[in-house]
């Protein structure tokens, strides 16, 4: 048998796992990324689609004559590229590694792979439970030692291999326990697995903001050989509504020769991986003594600028976008054939020659790198933003923030410093929406049609999202927002996040998106957090001064739960502070009956609100939306503990909480017979 040659002769592993859960990439589409790998002076494509079953859940199954006769298509196009194809196979999900039937079965299909002319193989336990079936445990003392010894058996039987990397199961340093040098698999991968096997390694987090070279030498020391980084820093198959587009960063040059190799687990979207795999080549050829993974006519040991190597990707993702590339459709009855690949703008081509009084004919802008620029700086990186999006972002909180300048008419606040500074960040703002809707309609005529097609849907988020924004501080400024962007009880659906995680969202603080132009903005820093015993003082204070204002004649259940006589229901004791101190609580008890005297209540009412709420917000609280806050995150954690209904009691004479609670439109008025004299019930069905 021909194995692998020692680590350090090996050739640094450069390119992309095809590795993220859902829709595989086409042959077609592989192919294309074969062609740009070699372009760019990578050399390897890992082969591990979650969602292809033959490669995770039907494991076993030999693949077909048909499939077969697709993937020795691919390998060889890979061959002929120059590209290392690596064929992964992920069997953790249910193998027995005691059974030896199954060790054949594995063993059988990487045969079967092997036939095709692959010469490199990945053996993956990622993303899967860790507990033994009773069988294994009679023959391992541990899943690690399971593990090893399935791929080294596997590596053994596999001959003319050229690569063969093993993922673990603890493959970040956040699933190792306690640590990673403290870590009983790991060591146990390094001291068992084979020193010809590579062991594949995402860094610090599954998705890593930084990889340091501290780490990967901790790392290395434990496994006893440089790992192959994994890298999912462009991933984006756990948020469909997240793309990066931002350049590869936060990984310095010196990792390269502390490193068996480094592959991008890229966005979902082919087509809109460009920026993520041309940005990695320009790291990977920075390195000097990295020959192999040059780029062509580039200095090989320059130093890495990531904002230097997105501008190099975009410069050419601009020439991509445009070549026209779209979809015969003179079927449908268009009229408009097949065009054939050009690097010129799509042209109206039907002869018609408008009169000096008819339209002119529409033209489409052309597409410019500023344009992929702001794209790419709006759907930047995980753990970061561009610096276009920052400040948007910064723009908004100041001029929300500082509202109060904002001019309503009033001449003397026009005359202001103040107002003419907001007025200045209102209009760069406003600038900086057009810029991306402008950029919106560039895209959305560009004539490379398959790469819109990937981005459409992230793009018309964007532009909602801004559209609504710019709609939002126009208002602040005392200007009507277009009625299609008011948010109102009955909003349009672009309005407002859509489906049942849209519905989660609007639960939780800071999403409720729909108060937008209908309530006015908070002007203080406020915090919503657990009651603590150190509170009770301050509450009862607050409750004493706001009872003052009223005839104390109606006894309130609620007044046990202020004074402690009552416990309230777990997650249901929140206070409200700002800069003066606490300003605010909500208490809330599951089931009211256990604290009132028989027949206190309707037994009716209680079956539609079993349960109790008591509100206190001091007068220094003008803000409706923080007070909502409060009272919905209780009313959440009742909902969450099956209660069906609310109530909460006041006095008749309380007439400002009363009044204050009727403009935020949680609770309504209850209209209860035979309820005491001076007691005021409200209440909402959860």
């Amino acid at each position: 048998m021909s194995k692998t040659t020692a680590n350090s002769s090996r050739m640094f592993l450069s390119g992309v796992v095809e590795g993220f859960y859902g829709r595989p990439w086409t042959m077609e589409q592989r192919k294309t990324l074969f062609t740009r790998v070699q372009k760019w002076g990578l050399n390897t494509y890992l082969y591990a689609p979650k969602n292809d079953y033959k490669h995770r859940m039907y494991w076993r199954e030999l693949y077909t004559s048909e499939e077969a006769e697709q993937l020795i298509a691919l390998i060889s196009a890979a061959k002929e590229r120059n590209v290392e194809f690596v064929y992964a196979i992920s069997p953790g999900l249910d193998i027995t590694f005691s059974n030896p039937k199954e060790v054949a079965a594995l063993k059988r299909k990487l045969s079967q792979v092997c036939e095709f002319g692959c010469r490199s193989f990945a053996l993956l336990f990622d993303d899967i439970e860790t507990e033994m079936c009773a069988a294994d445990k009679e023959l391992f003392s541990s899943s690690a030692h399971a593990q090893v010894s399935i791929t080294n058996q596997v590596f053994q039987h596999l001959q003319e291999l050229h690569t063969f990397l093993f993922c673990p199961t603890d493959y970040c340093a956040a699933f190792c326990t306690p640590s990673v040098t403290q870590s009983s698999y790991l060591h146990t991968v390094g001291e068992k697995l084979l020193p010809e096997i590579d062991v594949l390694w995402t860094g610090p987090k599954v998705v890593s903001k930084e990889i340091s070279v501290e780490s990967i030498e901790e790392v290395s020391g434990v496994l006893r050989r440089p790992p192959v980084i994994w890298d999912n820093i462009h991933a984006n198959d756990y948020d469909p509504q997240r793309l990066f587009l931002g350049p590869f960063k936060n990984r310095s040059t010196e990792l390269i020769p502390k490193l068996r190799g480094v592959l991008t687990n890229p966005n979902c979207e082919f087509e809109l991986n460009f920026v993520a795999i041309h940005t990695l080549a320009t790291w990977c050829k920075s390195s000097s003594g990295q020959k192999d993974v040059a780029m062509d006519g580039e200095d090989q040991g320059s130093d890495y600028s990531p904002q230097e190597a997105l501008q190099l990707a975009l410069t050419d993702w601009l020439v991509e976008f445009g070549v026209a590339d779209q979809p015969d459709v003179s079927r449908t009855g268009s009229g408009r054939p097949k065009r054939e690949s050009s690097e010129e703008e799509p042209m109206q081509t039907d002869e018609h020659v408008p009169g000096p009084r008819e339209n002119p004919l529409y033209t489409a802008e052309p597409l410019t790198l500023d344009d992929l620029t702001l794209l790419s700086e709006l759907f930047y990186l995980p753990y970061e933003h561009g610096p276009t999006a920052l400040a948007m972002l910064r723009e908004v909180h100041w001029l929300r923030a500082n509202s109060d300048a904002a001019t309503f008419g009033h001449a003397a606040a026009a005359d202001s410093g103040k107002a003419k500074e907001w007025q200045e960040r209102a209009q760069h703002f406003d600038d900086m929406c057009s810029a991306v809707i402008r950029m919106f309609n560039r895209l959305s005529n560009a004539p490379n049609r398959t790469v819109l097609y990937d981005l459409y849907n992230y793009i018309c988020d964007i532009k909602s999202g801004v559209s609504l924004a710019k709609a939002f501080v126009n208002s602040l400024g005392g200007h009507n927002p277009p009625p299609s962007q008011v948010i109102t009880d009955d909003p349009e659906p672009w309005g407002f996040r859509g489906g049942l995680s849209g519905e989660f969202q609007r639960m939780l603080p800071c999403h409720g998106n729909r108060d937008l132009f209908r309530t006015p903005l908070a002007t203080r820093v406020y915090a919503i957090r657990p009651c603590t015993p150190k509170d009770k003082s301050d509450i009862l204070r607050l409750s004493k001064e706001m009872q003052s204002e009223t005839l104390q004649h109606a006894a309130l259940i609620g007044d046990g739960l202020v004074e402690g006589q009552l416990a309230p229901s777990k997650h249901c004791d929140l206070v409200l502070e700002d800069d003066e101190g606490l300003c605010g609580f909500t208490f809330g008890l599951a089931d009211a009956k256990v604290a009132m005297t028989k027949s206190q209540y309707p037994e009716m009412m209680l079956r539609d609100f079993p349960s109790l709420i008591t509100v206190q917000i001091h007068p220094r609280v003008p803000d409706p939306c923080v007070a909502k806050r409060l009272i919905a995150s209780v009313l959440s954690s009742l909902r969450d503990s099956g209660s069906t209904g609310v109530f909460c009691e006041f006095r008749s004479n309380d007439k400002r909480m009363l009044d204050f609670l009727k403009t935020l439109e949680v609770l309504h008025v209850l209209k209860v017979d035979g309820l005491q004299a001076g007691l005021v019930l409200m209440g909402t069905k959860l």
